[in-house]
């Protein structure tokens, strides 16, 4: 994938907007096309086509707004941590809100 079609380059220096671009287009839609949930690995792979490094931010500030969840309080790393399962809780959570 070259270019997301949602992505505005006048906001590429914005941290909040690329934030955000990495909670929509890497965590919650590759979510919902698992139906909910998935390994951490198959994230990370998502992350690294998209040229994303702030999966493990974007993931614990999806977490302590409940809208996913994982069983680890840690941060999740690659590899170690790449079996763990996060399951989406809100379905209808909006990262541009």
């Amino acid at each position: 994938m070259d270019k997301l079609e949602a992505w505005d380059a006048s906001k590429a220096d914005d941290p909040q907007y690329m934030m955000n671009m990495a909670k929509k287009y890497v965590i919650l839609d590759t979510l919902a096309a698992n139906d909910g949930e998935c390994t951490f690995l198959k994230l990370f792979e998502k992350a690294d086509e998209l040229h994303c490094d702030v999966l493990t931010a974007a993931l614990n500030s999806m977490k302590r707004k409940k809208a996913i969840t994982y069983d680890k309080e840690m941060p999740l790393l690659h590899p170690n941590d790449n079996a763990i399962v996060v399951k989406l809780l809100k379905p209808d959570y909006d990262c541009f809100a």
